[in-house]
């Protein structure tokens, strides 16, 4: 035991407490706590992930306003240490990892990163889970991105879309960075988040959407879902199948695939 550290009972584990970081020893050793932050509860303006269509025509989703609560977030991304943990419980199926405590791990699908927030859970006693898509555009900060195009491309000529999105995915192949990049690497954001919207893309709990847009342009009137592909953000939005890891390889559902999947956690802030 570390000096001046002790042990807490607690009747199913003990917390060891050491230079002021808690530790949960239920499991297959200790598992220190993530560094995290609070986002205030706020009146958030949010553009829906998916495919949206106004008569026969795809255009973007009108903009919702809505109250989002308090939540708590992870500063940094689950490091290969951090789900090396998870697979030494059986908890996490093992991934491609060096085991850093400095490298954000990578070539995790959605089942893993879900995975992985239930035996976080488990052993902490708090609830983690994934953010939903809407969750990730306040974590990003001055980083989040509204993917919506102008107003020609949304008009009744379908090939101005089909020409504008072309154009986007072109400009988005060549900025490639197959290299993995250690924490910090791409910086704090403006909400105190470090390396959003780097070379990492992370998954959140929002399923792909299907929605009919009202004439007037401003209500979605019908919506579904299909969760077997989960919306994915960092440079930008991106939708992959909830099981791949390398959506380079295949499976990714729409857009450019991301140079590497990996995830955060939130917990909410009650």
């Amino acid at each position: 035991m570390p000096k001046g550290s002790t042990y807490i009972a607690l009747g199913v584990g003990a917390v060891l407490v050491a230079a002021g970081v808690l530790f949960w020893a239920k499991g297959a050793g200790p598992v220190p706590l993530p560094e995290m932050i609070r986002l205030e509860a706020t009146t958030q303006s949010y553009r829906p992930a998916g495919e949206f269509r106004q008569g026969t025509r795809v255009v973007d989703a009108p903009v919702e306003v809505f109250a989002a609560p308090a939540i708590e977030v992870m500063v940094h991304h689950v490091s290969e240490a951090d789900y090396t943990r998870c697979v030494a419980d059986q908890a996490c199926l093992a991934s491609t990892s060096s085991q850093s405590t400095d490298l954000p791990q990578t070539n995790v699908s959605y089942l893993d990163a879900t995975a992985y927030a239930r035996w976080l859970s488990d052993r902490t006693g708090a609830e983690w889970r994934l953010p939903t898509d809407a969750e990730w555009q306040r974590i990003a900060g001055d980083r989040a991105l509204d993917d919506a195009f102008d107003a020609a491309a949304n008009g009744d000529d379908p090939s101005r879309r089909w020409i504008a999105s072309y154009r986007r995915e072109v400009e988005r192949s060549g900025e490639a960075d197959l290299k993995p990049h250690p924490f910090g690497y791409f910086g704090v954001n403006d909400v105190g988040v470090a390396d959003v919207a780097g070379n990492v893309w992370e998954w959140t709990e929002s399923c792909f959407q299907n929605g009919t847009v009202a004439a007037d342009g401003s209500v979605i009137e019908t919506r579904s879902d299909y969760c077997g592909v989960r919306a994915v953000q960092g440079k930008h939005r991106g939708f992959v199948i909830v099981f791949v890891r390398d959506a380079r390889s295949g499976g990714c559902a729409a857009g450019v695939p991301p140079d590497y999947l990996g995830f955060r956690l939130v917990r909410d802030a009650s």
